[in-house]
């Protein structure tokens, strides 16, 4: 899989797109979801710079030998370990949650690989679960004080 530099909105993007894809589709009301909560200001990254990242994310699974398309959009372990150990400032963890969940339920279908994804990335993270959907920076600061 292709690196991106450590806690970089590439990195962070990865993640919510890998997040996205895990019911096997990425719909206009996920992308809607994730502008209404901010994503360009909160991670710095507009919606081209998401689907360019998406685009290359879907390229390297479907180059992975070890996947059919079975298993393509059963979130691997392995993987989301990998995704998670880019990530180690604390508060873009907080962000990428959010952000994950407020695209991955954007019409409050909750898709169990969805909901696998983010318990996986949380386990990764040893944070705990029920983090409000789309907080915003102002109560992630707030929760902080």
């Amino acid at each position: 899989m292709r690196h991106y530099r450590s806690d970089s909105p590439e990195t962070a993007a990865r993640i919510i797109a890998a997040c996205l894809l895990c019911d096997g589709h990425v719909g206009f009301e996920e992308l809607q979801a994730l502008d209404r909560c901010g994503i360009e200001q909160r991670l710095h990254i507009n919606r081209g710079q998401l689907l360019g990242i998406m685009r290359e994310l879907c390229e390297e699974l479907m180059s992975t030998p070890c996947l059919n398309w079975n298993d393509s959009c059963r979130p691997d372990p392995e993987m989301v370990l990998h995704l998670a150990q880019d990530v180690r400032d604390l508060r873009l963890r907080e962000e990428i949650i959010a952000l994950c969940e407020a695209g991955a339920y954007p019409d409050g279908h909750r898709s169990e690989n969805c909901i696998v994804f983010i318990q996986m990335l949380r386990d990764a993270w040893k944070e705990p679960s029920g983090y409000e959907l789309a907080r915003s920076r102002d109560a992630l600061e707030s929760a902080r004080m």
